[in-house]
């Protein structure tokens, strides 16, 4: 526990009960099925707020540097928190479902944005991947942990408002964290001058596009997990979709307290190949999904690919650039990964309505991240294992 500083434990805490908060929409898709929507209606609805977590992603990156990032992160909640509460006033398939969506979706890439950015703020970039992994773990947690209790309270007869209600509450403690938040960890804000350029300038490096590349299609895998796994295996079969999560999360929480603190003794880029090639093998496993045996197994399997390819494309892609510009990679690596959520997920949905089956998005998404490995291919071979280092 002195691994790291105590921001990060304060800070980990705050992401967890956030996330714990914001996991429980892993069921809005749920909501939406019970007052009728179609596959693309909820595909349209559960992801619109990626357009905007794409947009305030790449635009909060440029008011970052030289200014209070506590503060900023703070101003993520509380838009969370009003957005968290609007989900209490819907009662039918309406427009103000889109402006809550937008909401949450600005709210979610500030709080996001910051928290890890302030993570890499604090520890050395060599730790990089250790630290974002176990900092994930507070968000992954949610992922197993929120679906359980929101499938308990729904199956015991409880309406989704007590759902969204729960959610208040959790961000609301999280903002509370931010007032108590050690300052003295912190380093100087005023190192780096406050930028106007933004973090696309950042993809003119021919490595960082590559790996930026590889970030979508990894988002995009994920954003079809989240948005229609739960009604697949509802609509299917006779499991708990909750099984998935809890399975796949304590993977990943075994894979991040031990593999990361070896993970620089890898090659990154052979690395990523092979947990995209697992993320690929998972999702073509869903065609055969009629026995718990095979979930359990699908499960282990995104654990693994999803342990893996988080905290190190995110660290990897923070340590292609310059100190300065460290908040801005962060950033667009966030923007990149909803982008994929989004863009997979929304497309994807009009596939589902178009063949009836739900297998057809996750054999789209097996032949992308098979596609990711070749991809990842030329820039092992054109710039080696991408080993970073101290700047």
């Amino acid at each position: 526990m002195k691994r790291f500083k105590p921001i990060f434990y304060y800070l980990a805490l705050a992401n967890f009960l956030f996330f714990l908060g914001n996991s429980l929409y892993i069921l809005f898709p749920v909501f939406l099925k019970n007052m009728g929507a179609s596959e693309s209606y909820i595909g349209i609805m559960n992801n619109a707020d990626k357009i905007f977590i794409i947009i305030s992603s790449v635009s909060i990156a440029s008011l970052m540097q030289g200014r209070d990032r506590i503060r900023m992160l703070r101003l993520g909640y509380l838009i969370l928190l009003v957005a968290y509460a609007s989900y209490l006033l819907i009662s039918s398939l309406s427009w103000a479902i889109l402006v809550i969506r937008v909401l949450h979706g600005i709210g979610f890439s500030v709080a996001m944005i910051l928290g890890t950015t302030i993570v890499f703020d604090i520890v050395p970039l060599e730790n990089a991947a250790e630290a974002i992994g176990i900092y994930g773990i507070t968000g992954s947690l949610s992922n197993a942990i929120s679906p359980f209790v929101g499938e308990m309270l729904l199956a015991r007869g409880y309406p989704h408002q007590l759902i969204f209600l729960l959610s208040v509450v959790l961000v609301g403690m999280s903002m509370a964290i931010t007032f108590i938040l050690p300052r003295t960890d912190l380093h100087d804000a005023g190192e780096c001058e406050p930028s106007t350029s933004g973090s696309l300038h950042l993809l003119t490096n021919p490595k960082y596009l590559l790996m930026t590349l590889a970030g979508f299609i990894f988002g995009g895998g994920f954003g079809v997990i989240i948005t229609y796994l739960p009604n697949f295996i509802r609509t299917t079969t006779d499991f708990k979709f909750s099984i998935f999560f809890m399975t796949y999360i304590a993977v990943l929480i075994v894979i991040r307290f031990t593999f990361m603190r070896i993970v620089n003794r890898f090659n990154r880029v052979a690395l990523i190949m092979l947990a995209f090639a697992v993320g690929a093998l998972m999702n073509l496993s869903m065609n055969i999904l009629y026995s718990m045996a095979v979930l359990v197994a699908v499960s282990i399997m995104y654990g693994v690919a999803h342990g893996i390819l988080y905290p190190v494309l995110n660290a990897t892609m923070v340590g292609l650039v310059d100190t300065c510009d460290r908040g801005k990679a962060n950033a667009l690596f966030t923007a990149t990964f909803n982008g994929g959520m989004m863009a997979f997920a929304l497309g994807l949905g009009f596939l589902i309505d178009h063949t009836g089956s739900y297998r057809s998005a996750f054999n789209f998404c097996a032949v992308a991240f098979i596609a990711a490995v070749p991809l990842l291919w030329v820039v092992r071979s054109r710039y080696g294992g991408l080993h970073l280092e101290k700047k």
